[in-house]
């Protein structure tokens, strides 16, 4: 035989071995590649270093209950009387839909909510999360201004959240809740407030021109007050 004949099967021998090694090796790379794709990524566990104070929880009777000293005195009866007046003004607004929870008191002689000047928010659809609420509270409480978050439902660990956080003075807020819109748009009608839908308040997409405004507004376990700025 030839030697150029010898060398050509030679050649296509060791040629047909590199495309096969390749092939091989591709399939390794693919696989391991699809491996790290579906694996669960690494996760580092924190750990306390020496010395380090752990994390101290308030128990849930402890929450419940305002800091020492900084409990919420009744309203003194002039400031009592005023609401009352303001209250049965024609132009006082009323709803009938009252706090979400008894944890919402401001004045327990009269076992009211009132906030002076507050920022309302009124969702389009149920809160379920507190991601979703989260900005507008830090910013209340950046600002010291009340809150009235008014919702179709809500969450219990959200409305929980809400509770404690006016219980510890950290922030004035009320919570209304009520499946029916015609409340929610005498809010809106009243306030000036835009409703907010759950992608704004997720993606944290809130100006401050959509939260409502009135000089006062008040709550009791069945009503809702919104006294208007100019009165």
């Amino acid at each position: 035989m030839d030697g150029w004949v010898i060398g050509l099967i030679a050649l296509l021998v060791i040629g047909i071995g590199v495309i096969a090694y390749g092939g091989l090796s591709d399939r390794r790379k693919h696989r391991r590649t699809v491996e790290q794709m579906l694996s669960p990524p690494p996760r580092t566990i924190p750990q306390f270093k020496g010395g380090s104070q752990h994390p101290h929880y308030l128990p849930a009777q402890v929450a419940l209950r305002p800091p020492p000293g900084q409990e919420r005195g009744p309203l003194p009866d002039s400031d009592r009387e005023t609401v009352d007046r303001e209250l049965k003004s024609r132009d006082t607004v009323t709803i009938d839909v009252g706090y979400a929870s008894d944890a919402f008191v401001t004045d327990e002689r009269s076992g009211r909510t009132v906030l002076d000047h507050p920022r309302i928010l009124v969702s389009a659809e149920p809160i379920m999360s507190v991601r979703e609420v989260i900005s507008v509270i830090e910013h209340m409480i950046t600002d010291g201004t009340p809150l009235v978050v008014a919702a179709p439902s809500m969450a219990p660990e959200v409305l929980q959240t809400l509770a404690v956080n006016h219980i510890q003075r950290k922030l004035d807020l009320v919570v209304l809740l009520s499946v029916d819109p015609v409340p929610m748009d005498q809010v809106v009608t009243a306030t000036g407030a835009n409703l907010v839908s759950r992608i704004d308040l997720q993606t944290g997409y809130l100006a401050d021109a959509d939260l409502g405004r009135c000089r006062r507004w008040v709550s009791d376990r069945r009503r809702s007050w919104m006294v208007p700025t100019q009165l």
